[in-house]
C-alpha cells in the first residue's frame, strides 16, 4: 500500500518536475539537436514508465495521463519559447511516452512474477 502512494508520488512529481523545468529559465534546459530533443525523448519515456509502474491496474489512465503530459509539456514550451515546435516533437513525445508506458508494463510483470516466485518458497 505504501509503495503504490509512493509510486504515484514520484510519478507525479516527474512529471510536474518536467513541465517546471520547462517553463523554467531556457538555460535549464538540455538542447541536443533537431529536429527533436533526445533528452526530452527520453524523459517522456521515463514519466511513462514511472506512470504505468504507479497504476498499474489500469492501462488506458497511463495512456492519457502520458497523452495529457505530452500536451503540457508542449503548451508549457509554448509559453516559455513562444514556439511549440513542429508536428514531429509531438509525436516523438507521444512515441515516448509509449515506449515508456511498455518499458513499466513489462517491468511490473518481472516484480509480480519475481514477488509470486519467492512468495511460493
Amino acid at each position: 500500500m505504501t509503495s503504490d502512494r509512493f509510486l504515484k508520488i514520484i510519478a507525479w512529481a516527474y512529471i510536474a518536475a518536467l513541465v517546471a523545468v520547462t517553463l523554467a529559465h531556457l538555460n535549464w534546459q538540455a538542447a541536443l539537436g533537431n529536429p527533436f530533443d533526445i533528452f526530452r525523448a527520453g524523459a517522456l519515456c521515463t514519466a511513462g514508465m514511472l506512470a504505468r509502474l504507479a497504476y498499474p491496474q489500469s492501462p488506458s489512465f497511463t495512456c492519457l495521463l502520458m497523452i495529457g503530459s505530452v500536451f503540457a509539456l508542449y503548451l508549457s514550451h509554448f509559453l516559455a519559447n513562444g514556439n511549440y515546435g513542429s508536428t514531429l516533437d509531438i509525436i516523438v513525445g507521444m512515441a515516448s511516452g509509449l515506449w515508456g508506458i511498455m518499458l513499466g508494463s513489462v517491468l511490473s510483470r518481472l516484480v509480480a512474477s519475481a514477488s509470486k516466485r519467492t512468495a511460493s518458497y
